[in-house]
Order: C-alpha cells, then sequence, then structure tokens
C-alpha cells in the first residue's frame, strides 16, 4: 500500500491535476528505477508554460514520489545527506541581522562545530547572506530577506548533515541561536 506524502495536497493545488496522476507521469518517466534528475527532467518540460514557477513545484513533486517510494525521508537529499532550516522574522534590518549572526559564530564554532575556513559574506538585491563550512563536512546558511521597513526574515538553514537524528540537534540548535537574536 502506497501512502501519501505530506506535501502533495499543495502539490496537487499548485500543478492542477490529482496527486495521482502526477504520480502516473513520474511512473511513466521510470519511476523508482530513475535518478531524481532523469524524473525532474521528464516532468519539468510537460508543466513548463502551465504552472507558474514550475520548476519549482517539479522538484517538490519528484521529492514527495521519492518519499512514497521510500527512496528518501523528510528533510533528506537526494545525495542522502540531510538539511534542516528554522525561520523567524526579527526586529532590524538585514545586513544588521546578519551581523548579529555573525557575532554569535565569533568564536569560530557554531553548535560546538569549528568553522573551516573564513565565513563568506554576500549580498542580491532581495537577500544578505552569511555562509560558511564546518569541520564537519557541514554548511551554514543565514540568509536575511526584509519583511518590512522594521522588521527582516532571517532563515538559517544547514545542509549536508549525514544522518537524520542530526537534523533534529541541529534544528534545536538553530531555533535557540533565534531565539537569542
Amino acid at each position: 500500500m502506497v501512502t501519501k506524502a505530506m506535501n502533495t495536497d499543495a502539490i496537487e493545488k499548485a500543478l492542477g491535476e490529482p496527486w495521482a496522476d502526477t504520480r502516473a507521469r513520474l511512473e511513466a518517466a521510470g519511476g523508482a528505477s530513475a535518478s531524481h534528475k532523469e524524473l525532474a527532467d521528464a516532468l519539468y518540460p510537460q508543466f513548463d508554460g502551465v504552472v507558474e514557477k514550475h520548476g519549482w513545484w517539479v522538484q517538490g513533486a519528484v521529492v514527495a514520489y521519492e518519499q512514497e517510494i521510500g527512496r528518501r525521508v523528510p528533510g533528506q537529499r537526494a545525495d542522502g545527506t540531510f538539511d534542516v532550516a528554522v525561520s523567524r522574522t526579527v526586529p532590524g534590518q538585514c545586513d544588521d541581522i546578519i551581523t548579529r549572526f555573525a557575532f554569535f559564530i565569533d568564536d569560530g564554532t557554531l553548535a560546538g562545530v569549528a568553522l573551516d575556513g573564513e565565513a563568506r559574506t554576500s549580498k542580491t538585491a532581495k537577500r544578505s547572506f552569511w555562509r560558511a563550512d564546518l569541520e564537519d563536512g557541514t554548511k551554514v546558511e543565514a540568509a536575511a530577506e526584509p519583511k518590512d521597513d522594521n522588521r527582516t526574515l532571517l532563515v538559517l538553514t544547514v545542509s549536508k548533515l549525514p544522518s537524520a537524528e542530526r537534523l533534529e540537534e541541529w534544528r534545536s540548535d538553530l531555533k535557540e541561536l533565534l531565539h537569542q537574536l
């Protein structure tokens, strides 16, 4: 018996078809024997020009399918590693929030893990970023995006985690960091 992946209701709404139809498209594209990329490449043109942000929704559909067939669990990437992200709207401007976040990592560690090299900052028209590699192979990103003149959405992401257990440990650590900000 196939269980329905958690996000298929949103995928159905966005793609404008029942999940069973999208699932059938993925099975016709090779199903469980096809790679993530092969499935996405097959589904992508079917929704091009039909669905807004179709690439994003196609990726979500492939991930949901992979969860259904047992290829991955929630939070797991195609390479087997895990990502976790937490967010919070905080008072202040983007650049100030990134500076405040960097202050917490001033000793060269994050959640007890040392940085591997220097942290990097960058900026786009929409967001300010702080990124770093950690000695255990994980990667950390803080992304700040203005919500209005006085508030910023801060998203903290840790990627390349080796297990779901580490994902939950990091989720707790990141929530604590957000609370401190």
